[in-house]
């Protein structure tokens, strides 16, 4: 098993419906391809994590770096793993909006991440909850 965490920028601001329907399409190329994994963005900025084998993870992020809605990609982290964190998501994309409430946001986010046993992924993905909470853009 194999593990890529990133972050990216958006090209252009995405709506909910825009996000929603980039992670229903990516959910069945993942399902297919034996992908899991976490997803985050706050319209301007994505967080991602993606699992599974080597080739499947490196296939998939050769795609995502030639994707031209997003750009500023950084690898945060690239490793072998044990198994995977993520084990029943193909991708998940807690979203956070205009009229949503700040703090249960990131009570949603520690949520999605109470099975993750890995201390540094769980940080990143709620310090990226704290940050997305304050940015200026919300999704509509």
């Amino acid at each position: 098993m194999y593990r890529v965490v990133f972050t990216s920028r958006a090209a252009s601001n995405f709506s909910r419906a825009e996000i929603k329907a980039l992670c229903e399409a990516a959910a069945v190329r993942n399902e297919e391809n034996g992908i899991t994994g976490l997803f985050l963005s706050d319209g301007t900025r994505f967080l991602q994590v993606i699992e599974g084998e080597e080739k499947d993870v490196d296939d998939l992020m050769g795609r995502i770096v030639r994707n031209p809605r997003h750009h500023d990609i950084i690898i945060v982290s690239s490793q072998r793993i044990e198994r995977r964190e993520f084990h029943n998501r193909t991708m998940s994309q807690p979203l956070y909006g205009v009229g949503d409430d700040p703090n249960e946001y990131v009570e949603r986010i520690k949520e999605e991440l109470k099975d993750v046993s890995d201390d540094h992924l769980k940080a990143m993905f709620i310090g990226f909850a704290f940050l997305a909470r304050n940015a200026r853009f919300r999704y509509e």
